[in-house]
């Protein structure tokens, strides 16, 4: 079990802490704008997101807490998502 949260994690780390930054670095070089096709409350649980999960996984282990503030932060998703 730990082996596949482990190569989850490791998947959703790439995907969200590599594929964003690079797209942005890429547009800035380009010269191109870019458009992450976010609403305005995207925009702030997108960073929020990132900084939790960096605080997450730096810690090397999690606990009940973290756990709860990502289940907060998708269910504040979902509801803004819902409500729009």
């Amino acid at each position: 079990m730990q082996r596949s949260v482990n190569i989850v994690l490791g998947s959703v780390l790439a995907t969200i802490g590599l594929t964003v930054p690079a797209m942005i670095v890429i547009s800035h070089l380009t010269g191109r704008v870019l458009y992450l096709g976010l609403q305005n409350s995207g925009l702030v649980l997108l960073p929020l997101t990132l900084i939790v999960s960096d605080v997450t996984f730096a810690s090397g282990r999690t606990n009940i807490l973290q756990g709860v503030v990502h289940l907060l932060l998708f269910a504040t998703y979902i509801v803004l998502v819902l409500q729009g």
